[in-house]
């Protein structure tokens, strides 16, 4: 107990509560450049934390794993182009958000809600890290293959035109990730004699060209085509944060989120941009302005930026406990834990009890730091809109270009980031949703790997999916969110049939 209250106090020291700063500050800074992932900027920082004290290098690289999932909201909501793809589906509603003259408050609700899942899901992982270990053991791979089944009826809510279109957007993603090497045999797919498409198609590269660059080409094309002023094209300069009866009135999608976030977390392999989409869905489910999704709704901002942050402190857990790092983020982590001589795992808790309480006691620390701090820069973020399009555009592109090389791949993410551009431009051009294309190429190694191990276990009986109670709970979960977004597409098609058959005939 007297390691554990070290730890704390640690955390709360003067040097502690500044590195936490330092780190958090990073890692906002680091999230905002499209391209630059929360695992690259905790990479970056590596050698520099390496003489320091242990319990103070881990809080700085949690510190700047925590910005890092805000930060990418930043651009998300600014200018269209997410900077992590776990901040993808914050940049629907954000983005119109902003555009419609709330810079500010997209920006708030995108803060306190990733303050509030960093603080609470600190607080929760560390108060049942062995209830939440036991949980991620309850899932096997029939498990797994449900939860991202479920996390692809989000196309039912994400899919505000054509349900089918939404559906073959899904399709075109699962196509994408099966590129490259077999998870299982290892053999080769779909190369065609390409040693770079052997690698398979990078994430960074193909989520941001079609997430970010896409938006840049379709904002150029229509201020081109229509030539409209700076302030119509990337909104109106707004500093107004929100008021707390208004953070208040999101809080059943923000705590829903944080509790989704904290058990996505803890599975290995699963992260915040899953935790992310499946939040932007789910959240739509019970929200009042369900119909307004892509409007600019501020659950739709609370829910993805509740849930990636809230997976922070979750991901550490099977790192923690097993010494299986949940992302690669935590990876990092645990190349500087070995560095420093620790090895994580089921001794850690009682071998070095003081890491445990400071690390977690840093990120709850960097919860506060985060909304500090992003407070103190809100003026700043939103004055970036005053920047004239074509400077920003194009410094938006070179940093993502600077993102993709820093890849250390060559030029092969930089042509993946260009051709998905063009391909996500296409998407949104024809009525497809390139958000859908991403969820699926997301989740397909999860949906492969496990049905896959599923049937190896079950000697190919399919009855694997439904014998398993998390599993059939799950499907038939499933099963009820494509009935219901089918029902609510047609319900849409009434509507304006019938607005157009009212409409007066010119």
């Amino acid at each position: 107990m007297h390691s554990i209250w070290a730890g704390i106090f640690s955390a709360l020291s003067l040097t502690g509560i500044g590195v936490v700063f330092l780190g958090t500050t990073w890692g906002i800074i680091a999230g905002a450049l499209p391209g630059v992932t929360a695992s690259m900027g905790m990479a970056l920082i590596l050698p520099f934390v390496l003489g320091m004290e242990p319990a103070h290098a881990f809080m700085i690289l949690a510190g700047a794993y925590v910005g890092a999932e805000y930060g990418g909201s930043i651009p998300a909501i600014l200018i269209g182009t997410p900077g992590q793809p776990a901040n993808a589906p914050t940049s629907m509603d954000g983005h119109q958000m902003h555009l419609n003259g709330h810079s500010g408050k997209a920006l708030g609700y995108s803060l306190t809600a990733g303050a509030f899942g960093s603080f609470l899901g600190g607080i929760i992982a560390i108060s049942l890290l062995v209830v939440l270990s036991k949980i991620a053991l309850l899932f096997g791979p029939a498990d797994f293959f449900a939860l991202a089944i479920f996390g692809l009826s989000a196309v039912v809510s994400m899919s505000k035109g054509s349900f089918i279109k939404g559906f073959m957007s899904v399709i075109l993603g699962l196509m994408l990730g099966t590129v490259g090497s077999d998870t299982l045999t290892g053999m080769t797919r779909y190369a065609f004699g390409s040693h770079n498409l052997a690698e398979g198609l990078g994430e960074v590269p193909v989520i941001i060209g079609l997430v970010a660059a896409s938006e840049i080409i379709d904002q150029v094309v229509k201020q081109v085509q229509s030539k409209k002023a700076k302030s119509e094209m990337l909104g109106k300069l707004d500093y107004t944060f929100i008021t707390l009866k208004e953070a208040f009135a999101s809080w059943k999608a923000a705590v829903f989120s944080t509790v989704l976030g904290i058990v996505v977390g803890v599975m290995p392999g699963a992260g915040p941009t899953i935790a992310s989409f499946i939040a932007y869905s789910e959240s739509r489910r019970f929200s009042k302005d369900a119909d307004k999704y892509g409007t600019g709704v501020p659950d739709a901002i609370v829910g993805p930026e509740a849930a990636n942050n809230a997976c922070v402190p979750a991901t550490f857990v099977p790192l923690l406990t097993f010494g299986i790092p949940g992302s690669t983020s935590a990876a990092i982590l645990l190349g500087a834990m070995i560095m420093h001589g620790m090895r994580p795992g089921p001794m850690l808790a009682t071998t070095n009890p003081e890491i445990l309480s400071s690390l977690y006691a840093g990120i709850i620390v960097s919860a506060i730091a985060l909304y500090i701090v992003g407070r103190v820069f809100l003026k700043p973020w939103v004055k970036i809109t005053s920047v004239p399009p074509p400077y920003l555009f194009s410094s938006v592109l070179c940093l993502m270009t600077v993102g993709a090389l820093a890849l250390n791949s060559g030029m092969y993410p930089v042509w993946l980031l260009i051709i998905f551009g063009v391909v996500g431009y296409l998407l949104k051009f024809t009525g497809f949703n390139p958000i859908c294309t991403v969820l699926g190429f997301v989740l397909e190694s999860m949906i492969e790997t496990n049905m896959r191990r599923a049937l190896l276990l079950s000697k190919g009986s399919y009855l694997a999916f439904v014998t398993s109670p998390i599993s059939l709970v799950l499907l038939l979960l499933t099963a009820v969110s494509i009935y219901l977004g089918m029902r609510r597409n047609k319900k849409d098609d009434k509507k304006a049939q019938a607005v157009a058959e009212s409409a007066p005939q010119k």
